[in-house]
């Protein structure tokens, strides 16, 4: 790996949709009975794979030297993969009640999300291996991080009586003002910007577990653990993306490499 000046495609992005699935506003408690929970371990057990599906995606565009390549492309080939990653969850989830093309559609997304990661993947490790890192380490830490934060908050949402539904509003105008801070983002190199949007990013999708943990185990049917493992694994990804960033902020000195 060449030391040298490299950008990623996340200085963080924006979650654009809200699974399709409805608010939470006038929904019944959530109720913790036998059949909930086997939904619930559906859903999860889902989640889980599509981000196996996203490391596997990763670690191929790594090895094969894609992802390195991509990091030299301009700033429009950048955002129109970057835009298709965001809206391509709408085009999934149409199909979310049509057996075995659901589970392609997830799959085939999941795998496709390591592929844009790929870039930052790449960087953690060139920023490990060059700070005489196991070239994994960053990584592991922001999983582990990403991981702990996620649980914690899912189970709040799943055990707390409180209605999140009122940061539906807040987490639409959070979500605008990151996309458009990420696409600023794109033509201003700073450092202060870049963790500024990763730590906002992190604030953010910290909410929107909250809300759409508590929303899938409210409005979700029963058959569609697929949607609902579409809608964790969205939120999962970004607070991963957000987390890494800012570990990268700290290994780079604050740096944006």
């Amino acid at each position: 790996m060449q030391d040298r000046e490299t950008k990623t495609f996340f200085g963080g992005t924006a979650r654009s949709q809200d699974a399709t699935l409805g608010g939470l506003a006038g929904a019944a408690p959530i109720e913790h009975t036998g059949t909930r929970t086997a939904f619930l371990r559906r859903v999860y057990g889902w989640m889980f794979a599509g981000i196996l599906a996203t490391c596997f995606g990763g670690a191929i565009a790594v090895k094969s030297g894609m992802a390195e390549s991509m990091l030299s492309w301009g700033w429009f080939p950048r955002i129109v993969l970057l835009l298709t990653w965001v809206f391509l969850p709408a085009a999934v989830m149409k199909v979310r009640q049509t057996p075995t093309w659901n589970v392609v559609a997830f799959a085939g997304y999941a795998a496709f999300t390591g592929f844009v990661l790929s870039t930052i993947i790449y960087l953690a490790i060139f920023l490990a291996e060059r700070n005489g890192s196991h070239g994994g380490t960053y990584l592991l830490s922001a999983g582990g991080l990403t991981l702990a934060a996620f649980g914690a908050l899912s189970a709040y949402a799943w055990f707390s009586k409180r209605d999140f539904s009122f940061l539906r509003g807040m987490l639409v105008v959070g979500s605008v003002v990151l996309l458009g801070a990420v696409l600023i983002s794109f033509f201003v190199a700073s450092s202060a910007l870049f963790v500024a949007i990763s730590a906002f990013g992190v604030l953010l999708m910290s909410g929107f577990v909250l809300y759409d943990t508590q929303k899938v185990l409210r409005t979700v049917p029963d058959g569609e653990h697929v949607a609902g493992a579409m809608t964790l694994f969205l939120d999962f990804v970004m607070l991963f993306i957000y987390v890494l960033n800012l570990v990268l902020a700290i290994a780079g000195g604050g740096r944006r490499n």
